[in-house]
């Protein structure tokens, strides 16, 4: 459709939203509009671009046919206010409309300052707004006018999450713009903060009316939100603008949140100050590095240390640990985001950041003072040790490396405790009274690592183990740098060895022991003996998990085996004696046919396929079993795509790392040939390609490519000398190829895979592979004609066998070279052929295909198989693929939700009148 036929089409619409009563079938459609507005002007830069111009006369039209007695629905008003912004991002179309009064119109006739405002329209209001403080002139006439005051009352009511976000944003966003305009900037900041400043908050005296006292401290909670969300936005947004410090001195901010802090003893209302008590402390400091240091002024520094103390002990006076730990974690944020401006440290020799995460992880001096208030008020202690850990997670991605060993070390501490010491045939069990001197007994504190912490906090367990895996995934620590890291792997034993260890915590621990072999298994001990001491033990702990009762638990089993076998492939060849020893391809071989959950026999297939390549393990066990037709059995059998997946990629790697007689490379092809073109799953489709690239690949070095490209002499088997390639040569081994792949029918399962409908991953898959290959065919001319020249004595030659076809009954009659003589028919027949089946495809494992069903899938193995070199080779000479793949792309991106399109829905929804209208978006 063209620019003109677009506009024209837009006009209609536009048009539409102007009759009475008119009001859109879904709002899907408006924001999908909206989206291809906004993109069209933000490609057309120009203030006279034809569509603007389209949307200013039809907003002043609207307005002169909507009024107070006749305003349109509320999805045409939320699409005009949202238009209105988009267009007056550009400076000059602003004036246009402002000059016509337009902005103060919509505020009349949609009454956008009342109060009861819906919520939609009051976020499509301030997204409006949002759009006009862009530049100058906008924000001009916001303060002019003082909607902006609509915002603040907006983000005090915090009536939805989306209009408090937006309220938000635009008010930071505005103090920004407007940091040279001090006044103004006070302004906005006292009557964000009026709510704080006449406050008459008084402490709170009971703990159970919290949920009232919270209901009756709304306003002003979320006044203490709006500040927090500027300070915070605003502090690190550059090092330039001083909005938090004008905050800071307009409403003595530090001193009035530490009132409300002291006076406080709810955790409700604590979560509204808590954050902005913590970025006050920062803003003296980011005060001090405008002035370019790189150390903090002693003062400074000695006061925020100061601060810390007070919040720290203040925390632990109202017995918030919780809290406590909370604040190191705002503290680390805060420190991170500050440095990011400007690298500085404070006077003291020791580093912030193991200052802050010691206490989170309750080995420093604080943490007397918490065990003490633990102790003393009977707190809720194995759920404070689960936040800490999960909260040490939230900021693990901000932790330097020598800080991340302080926190992995004291976790694998805290693991170790959680195991009992069954060395001496001991626990820790620790008795919780003790006798006193004059008979009586008191009780004494019971730690939750004392006991059995395996049996009674699986909570805190499943934290740790969660913990350790994440930060060994991410930093990749090393035993040099961390000893404790050579232990994880027993401990994680242990864990699965009890008896009390639940399915979740054996699924977790398995995950470590994975983790703890990939990256913590020393090389030199490795490589100086058989096997590590821990690798011995562990092996019958796995065969029998690997019997476990829980399908996770054997599926995460087979992931360590598949781990082991991976690493010992070239890494640590020793363990495949450990792979051997406890008999667990055996095992694996049995769970792939037979378990009854597909996740555990898609993974015993992956270790299978891993497996396989190892020539050892294939020596002395794998080839004991008839993998190939074990895998093609599954294959034809198996309702579940994933195990099909697994199933197809088996038969790959033992296509690709074993040898096979002839009959039985013609069963794999038959096998990925029917996978890839019938199966209902994309990803088996994909994997089963990847079996005929190196189908491919392996044909071309059986006619002498090495590393790509062929060399210039190769031995010739058939003849048993070496042969010069010349161009002749190389061109009938070429042929000689190809005639062998389209035998296989690997030409024709290319040719009808891109063309596949049903998924474009499989046509881009194809089109990767034919794309390679006809770059090596061009690059040695297969192109152009065999040049007229005598054969060489000891040339290849084509065996009739490759190039003798017997063509089906039903095109018998036909000649073959008109059979192909328009390629892109027969592919179309090919593909309708296969879509006549898929329906038919979902139930083929309860029910019988009928005869016809059956006829037509032959029907399409037979196009394939009738698919020769010289076909193939016209095709993709003379067909642009990666242009097709393009238009195929664009077609799928755009074919629902395309300018023209949305446009078209529109129209066609209203003309049906009172047709009820599926929302297909």
């Amino acid at each position: 459709m063209t620019s003109l036929e677009n506009d024209k089409r837009l006009s209609e619409v536009l048009e539409l939203f102007l009759l009475p009563n008119y009001n859109i079938v879904s709002t899907t459609y408006l924001d999908l509009l909206l989206s291809h507005i906004s993109e069209n002007i933000k490609e057309c830069n120009t203030s006279d671009y034809e569509s603007c111009e389209l949307f200013q006369k039809w907003v002043l039209k609207a307005l002169n046919v909507w009024g107070s007695e006749c305003i349109p629905s509320q999805p045409i008003i939320i699409f005009t206010l949202k238009l209105v912004g988009i267009v007056s991002r550009n400076e000059l179309r602003f004036h246009y409309w402002q000059f016509q009064d337009v902005y103060n119109k919509l505020c009349e006739i949609f009454k956008l300052r009342k109060d009861d405002l819906p919520v939609s329209v009051k976020v499509a209001y301030t997204t409006m707004l949002s759009d006009l403080i862009k530049h100058r002139s906008g924000r001009q006439w916001i303060i002019d006018s003082g909607v902006w005051k609509d915002v603040v009352k907006y983000a005090q009511w915090n009536h939805t999450l989306y209009v408090t976000r937006e309220s938000h944003k635009f008010l930071w966003l505005l103090l920004l713009y407007e940091q040279q305009n001090i006044n103004f900037c006070k302004e906005v900041i006292l009557m964000a903060a009026a709510p704080l400043i006449t406050n008459n908050f008084e402490s709170q005296k009971y703990q159970v009316l919290e949920d009232k006292y919270l209901d009756q401290n709304k306003l002003l909670c979320a006044t203490l939100d709006l500040l927090t969300n500027i300070i915070e936005n605003t502090l690190f947004e550059n090092m330039d603008n001083m909005i938090p410090e004008l905050c800071q001195e307009v409403l003595d901010l530090e001193m009035r949140v530490k009132a409300l802090f002291e006076a406080c003893i709810s955790t409700k209302i604590l979560s509204h100050i808590h954050k902005l008590l913590c970025i006050c402390f920062f803003i003296p400091l980011k005060k001090n590095l405008r002035e370019g240091k790189k150390i903090i002024d002693a003062e400074i520094s000695q006061k925020f240390c100061s601060h810390l103390n007070y919040i720290s002990m203040m925390l632990l006076k109202k017995t918030y640990v919780i809290e406590l730990v909370e604040t190191n974690k705002f503290l680390m944020i805060y420190w991170k985001k500050l440095q990011s401006f400007h690298e500085f440290v404070f006077t003291h020799q020791h580093k912030f950041e193991h200052q802050v995460i010691t206490p989170m992880a309750t080995v420093q001096r604080l943490a007397y003072n918490i065990r003490d208030v633990m102790f003393k008020n009977d707190l809720p202690i194995t759920r404070i040790a689960k936040v800490c850990i999960d909260i040490l997670l939230e900021i693990m991605d901000i932790m330097d490396r020598d800080t991340a060993v302080i926190t992995f070390q004291t976790l694998c501490h805290v693991l170790k405790n959680c195991v009992p010491d069954t060395c001496n045939g001991t626990t820790n069990n620790i008795n919780n009274t003790t006798n006193l001197d004059n008979g009586s007994k008191k009780s004494i504190f019971k730690s939750p690592l004392e006991g059995d912490p395996i049996v009674d906090h699986p909570t805190l367990l499943s934290s740790l183990l969660n913990g350790l895996a994440a930060m060994t995934e991410k930093f990749k620590l090393k035993w040099q740098e961390c000893v404790e890291t050579i232990c994880l792997l027993s401990l994680a034993q242990e864990i699965l060895n009890h008896s009390g260890t639940t399915p979740m915590i054996c699924v977790k621990a398995l995950k470590v022991c994975k983790l703890a072999i990939q990256n913590f298994m020393p090389p030199n001990l490795v490589l100086l003996i058989e096997t590590d001491s821990h690798m011995n033990e562990i092996g019958p702990t796995l065969f029998k998990r690997l019997h476990d009762i829980n399908w996770e638990v054997r599926d995460s089993v087979l992931e360590v085996l598949n781990t082991i076998a991976i690493i010992s492939e070239d890494k640590y060849p020793a363990f495949q004696e450990f792979l051997l020893a406890n008999e667990f391809l055996e095992l694996a071989v049995k769970i792939a046919k037979t378990d009854n959950e597909s996740y555990v026999r898609a993974s015993a297939l992956t270790f299978i396929s891993t497996t396989v390549r190892i020539k050892k393990l294939w020596d002395k066990k794998l080839s004991q079993f008839d993998l190939p037709d074990i895998a093609i059995n599954l294959f034809n059998n198996e309702s579940e795509a994933i195990v099909r997946k697994e199933t197809v990629i088996l038969i790959k790697e033992l296509y690709v790392h074993r040898k096979w007689p002839r009959n039985v490379i013609d069963s794999m092809s038959q096998a990925m040939a029917t996978a890839a073109v019938f199966d209902l799953h994309w990803e088996v489709k994909i994997s089963a390609l990847e079996f005929w690239k190196q189908f491919i690949k392996s044909h071309l070095s059986d006619q002498g490519v090495l590393d790509d490209h062929f060399p210039k002499v190769t031995f010739s088997k058939e003849h048993r000398k070496i042969v010069s390639l010349n161009e002749t040569e190389i061109k009938r081994r070429l042929n000689k190829a190809l005639d062998e792949l389209a035998k296989q029918n690997c030409l024709g399962v290319l040719l009808v895979t891109l063309e596949d409908d049903s998924d474009f991953e499989v046509c881009k898959t194809s089109a990767a592979v034919i794309n390679k290959l006809k770059t090596f065919l061009l690059k040695y001319k297969l192109n152009e004609p065999l040049p007229q020249l005598p054969l060489p004595k000891d040339s290849a030659t084509l065996d009739t066998s490759y190039v003798k076809y017997e063509l089906p009954d039903s095109i018998a009659s036909s000649n073959s070279e008109q059979v192909f003589s328009n390629s892109s028919n027969v592919i179309e027949e090919i593909v309708d052929a296969n879509d006549a089946n898929l329906l038919v495809s979902i139930y083929k494992n309860s029910m019988k295909m009928d005869g016809e069903m059956k006829k037509s899938e032959e029907k399409t193995l037979q196009y394939i198989s009738c698919v020769t070199r010289h076909s193939f080779l016209q095709t993709i000479f003379n067909s642009d693929i990666n242009a097709y793949i393009e238009e195929k792309s664009r077609w799928l991106t755009t074919y629902t939700t395309s300018f023209e399109s949305v446009l078209d829905d529109i129209l066609t929804v209203y003309k049906r009148g009172d047709v009820n209208s599926m929302d297909c978006y």
